[in-house]
C-alpha cells in the first residue's frame, strides 16, 4: 500500500505524506524532516491567497524551499474573493510540486473569511474556485477536506463534492474523517475511508490520528497515508513507517531544529515557532509536561534553548507512542 502513488505527473514514493500544520510545516521544519527522509511529499503551512501576492516567495519561511525537501505541495486557503488567477500564477513561479486546496480547516477566522469548511459547504462557490484554479494551473492539484457537517446524513453531500472534484481533474483527495464541529479529541472515523474510495476514481490519502504502522490495516481503500501531529513530535517517523528502526538523538534533533528556525526566521518570530515545536516534542517523554512548561515559560531564545537542553541532558524516559490530547 505504501510503496508509491501518482498525483498528476508526480510519483510519491513512498506513499507517505506530511500534513500541512499551522505553525509547524514551515521551511525550517521541512528541512528537519529532510534530514531523516522516509516520506514521499511534504506540505507547506496553509497559505493565504492574498498574502502570497506580497510574499517574497524565495525568502519567506512559508514558501521557500530547499532541494533536499523533495516534492512540496503548497496548500492554499481561498474563498473565491481573491484574484485567484494572479495568486496561482505567482505560486506557479515558485515551481511547487503541486497545489492543495484547504477545504477542511474549521478555525473560526478561516470560516468567517469563507475558506476551509465554509468553501466546502458552498457547492457553487467551490465549483467556481476549482474552475478558476484549473484555468490557471494544469499541474498536480489536490484537495483536503473533512466529512461534512451532518453526522446523520453526510454521504449525499459528500458524493456531490466528489463529482465536482472529478470534473475539475483533482488528482488526489486527502480526507480527515471528522465532522466540522468535532475537535481532535474525538477519535477519527477511519472506517469511512473504504466507502469514500468506493465512490470515486480519485485516489484517497488517509489522514487523522494515524501514529503507528499498526493502524494501516484500518484504512482500507486509501492509496497513501498523511501523518500530522506524530511527525511534529517525531520527525523521523516516516522512516519508522517504512519499516526502519530509528534511535533518535533527542538532543541533536532539538538543537538542529532551533538552528534551522533561527536561520529562516527573525528572532522575535523564531521563539514562537520553537515553542510550538516544543509542545509536540515534549510528548515523547513520560514527564514531558515538565519540558512543556519549561519551554512555554521561557522569556527569551537563550533561556528557551537552555531549559530544553537541560531537560534532555538527563536522558528522560521516553514513551512508546505519544499522545496528543490538548495539542
Amino acid at each position: 500500500m505504501l510503496d508509491r502513488m501518482h498525483i498528476g505527473d508526480k510519483t510519491i514514493a513512498p506513499a507517505l505524506v506530511c500534513a500541512p500544520m499551522a505553525g509547524i510545516t514551515h521551511s525550517a521544519f521541512r528541512r528537519l524532516l529532510a534530514d531523516f527522509g522516509g516520506y514521499g511529499a511534504l506540505h507547506t503551512e496553509m497559505l493565504s491567497g492574498d498574502a502570497l501576492l506580497h510574499e517574497d516567495l524565495a525568502r519567506s519561511p512559508f514558501t521557500k524551499r530547499r532541494a533536499c525537501e523533495g516534492i512540496v505541495f503548497f496548500q492554499l486557503a481561498l474563498s473565491g474573493r481573491e484574484n485567484i488567477e494572479a495568486v496561482v500564477g505567482r505560486l506557479a513561479s515558485a515551481n511547487p510540486g503541486g497545489i492543495d486546496l484547504n477545504l477542511g480547516c474549521p478555525a473560526p477566522d478561516i470560516r468567517k473569511a469563507g475558506a476551509g469548511i465554509a468553501l466546502f459547504s458552498d457547492l457553487d462557490r467551490l465549483d467556481s474556485v476549482l474552475a478558476r484554479i484549473r484555468g490557471a494551473w494544469n499541474g498536480a492539484l489536490t484537495v483536503k477536506c473533512r466529512l461534512g457537517s451532518n453526522p446523520q446524513d453526510w454521504k449525499p453531500a459528500f458524493e456531490e463534492r466528489l463529482r465536482v472534484f472529478e470534473r475539475h481533474g483533482i488528482h488526489a483527495l486527502t480526507v480527515h474523517p471528522r465532522f466540522f464541529k468535532e475537535k481532535l479529541k474525538r477519535t477519527a472515523r477511519r472506517e469511512h475511508f473504504a466507502w469514500i474510495a468506493s465512490r470515486t476514481r480519485i485516489p484517497i490519502i488517509a489522514n487523522g490520528d494515524i501514529v503507528s504502522p499498526n493502524q494501516l490495516s484500518g484504512i482500507e481503500g486509501a492509496s497513501a497515508v498523511m501523518l500530522g501531529r506524530i511527525a511534529a513530535a517525531r520527525p523521523w517517523v516516516f522512516r519508522e513507517f517504512s519499516g526502519e528502526r530509528v534511535a533518535p538523538d533527542y538532543g541533536g534533533v532539538w538543537e538542529g531544529f532551533c538552528d534551522y528556525v533561527l536561520e529562516d526566521f527573525a528572532p522575535e518570530k523564531a521563539i514562537g515557532r520553537i515553542k510550538e515545536f516544543a509542545a509536540y516534542y515534549s510528548r515523547n517523554f513520560f514527564f514531558g509536561h515538565e519540558l512543556y512548561r519549561a519551554a512555554q515559560g521561557a522569556r527569551g531564545l537563550d533561556q528557551l534553548r537552555e531549559r530544553v537542553r537541560a531537560f534532555l541532558s538527563r536522558n528522560p524516559r521516553t514513551v512508546r507512542t505519544p499522545s496528543f490530547g490538548g495539542v
